[in-house]
């Protein structure tokens, strides 16, 4: 029951301190989280795409060496191998972390700065086939899908100002997050070379949240329509013929009319992109893998040069696949992600916060009561306190000359508990007093002197017990003085109080700290000595003692910002005051 009256209160503080203390935890977390998913986001990138270059290098090299267009749908095996290496313009990175709650997402996909070049270069040095952006369609001439044919436009072949302000529009728009339909109802076709210019054709320019691309549930709706424009090309070239295609959405498939135009779509990228990659960094004899990095924990850029066959004719497949793994997009979840971290783990923090401060509060209003109480009782038996021992001091001068042996014993007694009483009041009331809070006068003070200037007061009880005291140290500390002096003079006090006789106090003191050391009969307990009204083993019945000095040191020293210490070794207590 002791130990829970006399378990020492926590330093008061505010909602505000709290917090800012609370807070370093999150701001730590979220800054080790933030480094740890910038590597993450550089290395899973990285290795994704280094694992999809691998798989198109394969697929490659065997629709180059061993593929065959059986059926003609393509028309030369240059028109196969130029479709495949569209399809391998683009890298899919998926970042499941940045991106949660929502599915992965291909988050590196049309990104400007980064490269994505295939191309099938001969001896000479020429590009037999890349993956340049070109507008793919299938046409449908009959019901047999044998006879259905994969035509490409390719705008290096024509200089027409409407057919390059289209490519121009979609790779701007792929940049700036829009995406394109297109509807051919009609084009010049050359059927030799299986080679398309659009005559009239419908573009649709959608804009695309990013929510939709996130979830990767990507449908192009009227709602997202921005523009919708019919683009009419006038092309009078040789070896084209103009010719018309019947719509047959909403149709079942047994009525189509034909032919029919379907599968209009963008594959591939940039011309000057594949420029730049061949003129910087293709190697005529170059073999294998050479990699390169723009980051500290990830090669970002992957070289690959490997020999092929090509219609008996041995060529270079080159791949250059760079992965600028912080994109705008990225940039953006990845802000958003750490923004969240923190602030549930602020929110986490605040909620505690507000909690702890709530019942600090109800604790701090108990605490005032008690005080409050203890201070009104304290002064309220001053006074019946003050007549009983007036009323004893009568009776002992009244009665010393004709009162018995035991009747003075008893009223000598009564003017003692009477004092004793009287201190521990007197001390309580102290305790109090040094406990409030209240705005305090700091100063430089003379640590030392303070020192000598209370040891003054005791001189004449050090030489009773013939104890021998040293004072050392220099140096100045900001407090109070009034209040530093009421927590040096009760460790003073409790020094010579407690030294046996013959003993020794040393008192060293600088501007980190005051240190009390006496030396002692037998080791005491300090778990508790810091609580009102605990004294050790060997005091519990002494009525020299209160147990308050230590706790008006400790209070006292509190007041000013300081910590008070114990410790008993060797038969040696020592106080402790960390400045």
């Amino acid at each position: 029951m002791e130990n829970k009256l006399s378990k020492k209160k926590p330093k008061r503080t505010t909602f505000g301190k709290m917090f800012a203390k609370a807070m370093i935890l999150p701001v730590l977390f979220t800054l080790i989280i933030a480094v740890v998913l910038n590597i993450y986001i550089e290395i899973i990138s990285c290795e994704q795409v280094h694992d999809q270059q691998g798989s198109l290098n394969n697929s490659l090299i065997r629709t180059i060496q061993f593929g065959e267009d059986k059926s003609g749908k393509f028309g030369r095996k240059e028109q196969l191998v130029n479709f495949k290496m569209g399809f391998g313009t683009f890298y899919d990175v998926y970042l499941p972390v940045i991106s949660f709650p929502v599915s992965s997402y291909s988050i590196l996909k049309n990104d400007k700065k980064g490269t994505a070049v295939s191309a099938l270069i001969d001896r000479d040095g020429n590009i037999i086939a890349s993956n340049s952006l070109r507008l793919w369609c299938v046409v449908k001439f009959d019901d047999d899908m044998n006879n259905n044919r994969f035509f490409s436009c390719d705008p290096c072949d024509t200089d027409i100002p409407e057919l390059k302000q289209i490519f121009d529009e979609y790779i701007q728009g792929k940049y700036t997050g829009y995406e394109y339909s297109y509807e051919i109802t009609s084009a010049y076709l050359d059927t030799a070379e299986l080679k398309m210019i659009p005559h009239v054709v419908k573009v649709k320019k959608y804009k695309v949240s990013l929510i939709e691309y996130l979830r990767d549930e990507l449908v192009l709706e009227d709602k997202n329509l921005i523009e919708d424009k019919e683009i009419v090309i006038d092309a009078d070239i040789d070896g084209y013929e103009l010719t018309d295609f019947n719509s047959n959405s909403g149709i079942d498939f047994e009525d189509y009319k034909y032919p029919y135009c379907s599968l209009q779509m963008m594959l591939g990228t940039e011309r000057e992109k594949i420029e730049k990659a061949i003129n910087e960094r293709y190697q005529k004899d170059g073999v294998g893998y050479n990699y390169e990095s723009d980051y500290g924990f990830a090669l970002n850029e992957s070289i690959m040069h490997t020999d092929v066959l090509f219609n008996g004719e041995r060529c270079k497949l080159f791949i250059d696949y760079k992965v600028n793994a912080w994109t705008d997009t990225v940039k953006m979840l990845y802000c958003i992600f750490v923004a969240v971290f923190f602030l549930i783990l602020t929110l986490i923090a605040f909620l505690r916060c507000w909690v702890k401060n709530s019942k600090n509060k109800a604790q701090y209003a108990f605490e005032d009561y008690q005080r409050a109480l203890t201070n009104n009782l304290a002064h309220d038996l001053k006074t019946p306190l003050a007549v009983i021992g007036g009323y004893a001091e009568n009776l002992i001068e009244m009665r010393k000359d004709v009162g018995s042996e035991k009747e003075l014993k008893y009223l000598s007694s009564i003017m003692k508990n009477v004092s004793y009483t009287d201190d521990i009041i007197a001390k309580t009331l102290k305790l109090c007093e040094t406990e409030q809070i209240k705005k305090l006068n700091k100063t430089k003070v003379d640590i030392k002197a303070l020192v000598e200037k209370l040891a003054e007061k005791y001189r004449t009880a050090l030489e009773e017990k013939s104890i021998e005291l040293n004072i050392s140290g220099s140096g100045e500390v900001t407090a109070d003085i009034d209040v530093l002096a009421t927590a040096v003079e009760n460790l003073i006090s409790n020094a010579v109080k407690y030294t046996y006789e013959g003993g020794c106090i040393k008192i060293t003191a600088d501007k980190n700290q005051l240190s009390v050391v006496n030396d002692i009969a037998e080791n005491i307990d300090t778990k508790d000595l810091l609580m009102p009204f605990v004294k050790g083993d060997k005091a519990r019945s002494d009525k020299n003692s209160h147990g308050l000095g230590l706790a008006i040191a400790s209070a006292a020293a509190e007041q000013n910002g300081f910590k008070l210490k114990l410790e008993c070794k060797e038969k040696n207590f020592k106080v402790i005051i960390d400045f």
